[in-house]
């Protein structure tokens, strides 16, 4: 990832995705918010606790650092599912100044119409972004351990797929910072559920020091599943920067024990001028 420094704060993008000047993406980080305590400072989410006009602020923040109006921002209620949503410009703004009215129980977003920023939010789960060059298709997807074994990253691609025509070896991808494999303890209901879910676990489950407990590569259990839906490995980037280790930098619901902001991934296709 690239760090990219704007007017109020600093966001990254991924390399494999700025080479495409007809969108526009990012990952942002803690700064250059006025939260306080655990949100400090550039928390975007409302359903954390935080003082929602101070949320509301920092996605304005954000925004105009971007030089994207915040009512094109579209943003969803998360539940850890695999459930993607089809967004049309009814959906443009969705979720961008009131939590009530976000996309419900969804996880992820994929569209065509330019102007509409999809966005989701973060805080130790995988923020997935995907761009289709020639058929001019995005997602956003919000991929923790119950969205990666449900399969949210297959998912999105088979939507981009039969709903909008893409080929999947066109696909380009970025996982961006999560928790990572050096930090990402879990116990054995993950085991479980990611061996149903995967048949194998070779490389994505491995043990922890601690009896009962279990490593989760999240960055290795997306990366198979976009391989499997037939996105090349070479389209695909990894930001490998675990959340945990730089909570810092980025938001980490474990390393600020339950009580954390949340960062956000974004991708939008740029309204062509005529």
């Amino acid at each position: 990832m690239i760090p990219v420094e704007l007017n109020d704060t600093t966001v990254f993008t991924f390399e494999n995705l700025s080479r495409f000047p007809e969108i526009t993406h990012f990952i942002s980080t803690r700064e250059g918010g006025i939260s306080e305590k655990k949100f400090d400072s550039l928390n975007t989410g409302f359903h954390v606790g935080d003082d929602n006009f101070r949320v509301s602020q920092n996605r304005r923040i954000l925004a105009d650092s971007l030089g994207v109006d915040l009512g094109k921002f579209t943003f969803a209620n998360q539940c850890h599912s695999a459930n993607v949503a089809i967004v049309d410009s009814s959906g443009q703004g969705r979720g961008a100044f009131d939590k009530t009215d976000a996309l419900p129980n969804t996880d992820g977003m994929v569209t065509s119409v330019p102007g509409i920023c999809l966005g989701v939010q973060v805080a130790d789960c995988v923020p997935i972004l995907l761009y289709d060059p020639d058929k001019k298709v995005i997602a956003a997807l919000h991929a923790g351990w119950k969205g990666t074994i449900r399969k949210i990253a297959w998912e999105a691609v088979s939507k981009m797929l039969n709903h909008y025509g893409s080929r999947a070896d066109n696909i380009y991808a970025g996982l961006g910072p999560s928790n990572g494999p050096c930090c990402y303890e879990v116990g054995d209901d993950v085991y479980r559920e990611a061996l149903k879910a995967f048949g194998s676990v070779k490389e994505i489950i491995l043990p922890a020091r601690q009896k009962g407990k279990y490593i989760f590569d999240q960055w290795k259990a997306n990366f198979r599943l976009l391989t499997e839906a037939g996105v090349k490995p070479n389209h695909i980037e990894t930001a490998e920067i675990c959340t945990q280790c730089r909570h810092e930098q980025f938001f980490s619901n474990r390393a600020l024990e339950g009580v954390s902001g949340r960062f956000m991934a974004g991708i939008m296709l740029k309204k062509v001028r005529h």
